[in-house]
């Protein structure tokens, strides 16, 4: 009876650990899913502005406000993670998720930037959290959620180095064909004379013409 009893709380302690470490990390990732993109907006329209001194302020009051985001993230888990046990034992976890997460949100924007395709605009948002998440992960004490994490992690390089830049091409060589198909006239085309540029080319059944014309440079 006495073994009964303890099998019973030894399950409930783990089903209520699991539990409470799905919230944690569902918490790390809908906060900065949602405050992310706003301070990287801010930071694009103040750099635009006013160039990038004019971001220096933005990152000086929001890198504090996301790790301290991130530190009330991590306050349900205090008995799950023991680096969220105390005020500044969380903060220093916050401090280092944010440094990671960011890290995996630069190298995406990186990917995006290459012409990986990384879904709708909704998605992208969605997005933006997995880093901080997959970061939150690998300080849990568990073997099973950190290697769902290296699993994540390496299903997210593998697409960024690999998969997506493959699509990409396709998409890019799919696109040329098309090009060539509305516009049959520019496979006859060579290399532009210097300083001129297209203005007409036409294509018959036996015949084909283009016209340039000259660029005027005023100094």
């Amino acid at each position: 009876m006495c073994v009964r009893r303890r099998a019973g709380r030894l399950r409930g302690m783990t089903s209520g650990r699991g539990a409470l470490t799905a919230l944690h990390l569902f918490l790390v990732w809908a906060t900065m899913a949602a405050a992310g993109p706003v301070l990287g907006f801010e930071l694009v329209v103040t750099a635009w502005g006013g160039g990038a001194g004019a971001a220096v302020p933005v990152l000086a009051l929001g890198v504090p406000l996301m790790v301290g985001l991130l530190a009330m993230a991590g306050m349900p888990a205090r008995t799950v993670v023991p680096l969220c046990g105390s005020v500044r034992r969380r903060l220093g976890w916050a401090a280092v998720v944010f440094a990671l997460g960011t890290l995996g949100v630069l190298a995406g924007l990186a990917a995006y930037g290459g012409d990986v395709d990384l879904g709708s605009a909704g998605t992208r948002v969605a997005l933006t959290g997995v880093p901080y998440a997959v970061a939150a992960a690998f300080f849990v004490p568990s073997r099973w959620v950190r290697l769902g994490a290296v699993a994540v992690l390496a299903a997210g390089v593998v697409y960024g180095s690999c998969i997506g830049p493959g699509q990409a091409q396709q998409r890019r060589h799919a696109a040329e064909i098309a090009r060539y198909r509305e516009h049959p006239e520019l496979l006859y085309l060579g290399a532009v004379p210097p300083g001129m540029r297209i203005s007409r080319a036409v294509v018959g059944p036996a015949y084909f013409s283009v016209e340039y014309q000259g660029l005027i440079k005023f100094r």
